[in-house]
């Protein structure tokens, strides 16, 4: 069987492309896999032009691939899917779950292996209504502002009895980056808690700036928030905050701790958000499996359950306490368990992609944490 990987570059995570195709080929390698595939792959920058895209998987799929695997949204998806449908061929597309698909009906030739970060969200929101808060503050980067986490955090908030009562909005250019508009409102309106959305070194930003304040943030956040890759990173801004994440290097899980030792054996921190998503993709093809629908897999975030009536994998959310690691200073992910109300909330959030399909709604193209510089 001859697969394709394409693959996306990002400043914020150089190594995403190595992280991805390092995952895939160490779980066939652990499967007993390595060397049964022809692998090959291709780079699509930061996945937001459908047509080079598309041109890529024409010439693969002329050259003979049975599969292509590539990190995208569904719009990237949707549009290079009739190459697909009338070769036969399978795409299996790398989801963030940051974006929310237009089509209603499933992809007949494409599944969908996600993170899940709407979901992550819609988790979080729950948990800040269960801690007892109804008003909240949203802070997102320029950047996270144009993906869908923006708007579930409303919609949750708003179904579950609260509301958003202020809004902030960092600014484009990092230089200019201040959280003192959010910081002044915080200090009036104390029993507001802050949801939050950031990723990368806007996430380094906003912790090291709310460390400096007279208050304490009560933060809840989301997906690549709370990655480990940069929660490594980032100083202890001395409060905690909690995470609702679709996957942790500390789960106790066999399968993950065998994930973790095995990448981490390449180099450590190779065990992350884009090589599981890789190890995931080798789990689902096996040994010649086209035919994802239905199936189930052991990932390192438990199972994994490919969804037959939309395509779109389903795994369990999880919560998570980000502390302070006292080694290093900086933070890290503990009290790490599964959320109880990933299935409503899952619900949840498919009616809020059923509304977004009503209404003019912009976004980012590029698939989410890829960024040029």
């Amino acid at each position: 069987m001859k697969i394709a990987l394409l693959l996306p570059r990002s400043v914020i995570y150089p190594s995403i492309s190595f992280d991805i195709m390092d995952g895939f080929k160490q779980s066939l390698k652990n499967m007993g896999l390595e060397g049964y595939h022809e692998i090959v792959s291709a780079g699509i920058g930061v996945a937001a032009k459908n047509e080079e895209i598309y041109d890529h998987c024409e010439q693969f799929l002329l050259n003979g691939t049975d599969i292509i695997i590539a990190y995208m949204n569904p719009f990237s998806a949707e549009f290079v899917h009739p190459l697909f449908e009338s070769s036969g061929k399978t795409l299996i597309v790398l989801d963030s779950g940051y974006h929310f698909p237009k089509f209603s009906k499933k992809l007949s030739n494409a599944w969908f292996i996600s993170l899940q970060g709407g979901l992550c969200t819609r988790v979080i929101t729950h948990k800040a209504i269960e801690d007892g808060f109804r008003n909240f503050a949203f802070s997102c980067s320029f950047y996270d502002a144009g993906y869908r986490p923006s708007y579930v955090y409303a919609a949750a908030a708003e179904e579950k009895g609260g509301s958003i009562v202020f809004n902030h909005i960092t600014p484009l250019k990092r230089s200019d980056f201040t959280l003192k508009p959010l910081t002044e409102f915080l200090e009036k309106e104390q029993e507001t808690a802050v949801l939050a959305a950031f990723c990368g070194d806007m996430a380094e930003d906003f912790f090291a700036e709310s460390s400096q304040t007279s208050i304490h943030y009560k933060v809840y956040g989301t997906g690549f928030t709370s990655d480990e890759t940069w929660l490594d990173k980032i100083t202890y801004p001395g409060y905690n905050w909690n995470a609702a994440i679709a996957w942790s290097r500390n789960l106790e899980i066999p399968e993950n701790e065998s994930f973790v030792k095995i990448m981490d054996g390449i180099k450590y921190g190779k065990a992350n958000l884009f090589s599981l998503l890789g190890w995931e993709a080798a789990k689902f093809i096996g040994l010649e499996n086209t035919d994802f629908n239905g199936m189930t897999i052991q990932s390192p975030r438990g199972k994994v359950y490919m969804n037959p009536e939309n395509g779109f994998s389903e795994a369990e959310i999880y919560y998570a306490t980000v502390s302070k690691n006292e080694d290093t200073g900086n933070c890290l992910l503990k009290d790490i368990h599964p959320s109880s109300v990933t299935d409503a909330e899952r619900e949840g959030l498919q009616r809020n992609i059923e509304y977004i399909r009503t209404v003019e709604a912009n976004t980012w193209l590029n698939a989410y944490a890829c960024l040029e510089s």
